[in-house]
């Protein structure tokens, strides 16, 4: 949350970025406080409904990236992101994601399920031995049932990385690039506390990047 409230302090500079960064910053605080109280809120409807909408948000809203990546290569003052048909093209791409994500990501989302995700209580599409409550009767469909691929998140962490290289070969800023080129990692580490651990430091060190490259080329500090 606070993440966002400093990428909104960008708004006279990159209104768009600001907006769309800001956007996906407050999804990744909903996450969050989803997972811290799902062992509040037990298993219930509501705590089922709560995260089937983080599932939706992050499927149709993880391409607002894209807007964020092209708004800090205009700050950079790189001709071609000011250009009127590669904001077009962004604009397009932006709303491609968004539909694949809907698409492939949520629409044919059916069953959620509770799971011990490392001591919080929160709903996924698939369990293991590891992540099964002793507390829920899984049905034979929960039990058979595997995750999605989150397409979306691929292919936005592609563009963004295709954008942030060229900002650094063009502009010698490499910071989007070196907080991108990690996230190619996040779905790959092994679901254990360790892997859970990396992936979230990575998420942590990404979303700290582009609001830290945002902030420090709306204000003009080196």
């Amino acid at each position: 949350m606070l993440l966002a409230a400093i990428v909104l302090t960008t708004w006279a500079a990159a209104p768009v970025a600001a907006a769309c960064l800001a956007l996906v910053e407050f999804i990744t605080f909903y996450d969050n406080a989803v997972a811290g109280l799902g062992n509040r809120l037990g298993v219930a409807p509501r705590t089922e409904a709560l995260n089937r909408r983080r599932f939706l948000l992050h499927a149709v809203c993880i391409s607002l990236l894209v807007p964020a990546y092209a708004g800090i290569g205009e700050l950079l003052g790189i001709p071609a992101f000011a250009d009127m048909t590669f904001n077009a093209g962004v604009v397009i791409v932006t709303a491609a994601i968004t539909a694949l994500g809907y698409f492939t990501g949520y629409r044919p989302l059916q069953l959620l399920m509770p799971v011990n995700y490392y001591g919080c209580l929160r709903y996924a599409q698939s369990v293991n031995p590891t992540s099964r409550r002793d507390d829920y009767p899984y049905s034979d469909a929960e039990l058979a049932q595997k995750a999605f691929p989150p397409l979306a998140s691929i292919v936005t962490v592609l563009v963004g990385l295709t954008l942030s290289v060229w900002m650094g070969v063009v502009a010698d800023f490499w910071i989007p690039a070196m907080v991108t080129a990690p996230m190619l990692l996040a779905g790959a580490f092994p679901p254990k506390a360790w892997g859970a651990l990396a992936t979230s430091c990575l998420e942590v060190l990404f979303s700290a990047g582009l609001v830290i490259s945002l902030v420090m080329l709306a204000t003009g500090v080196d």
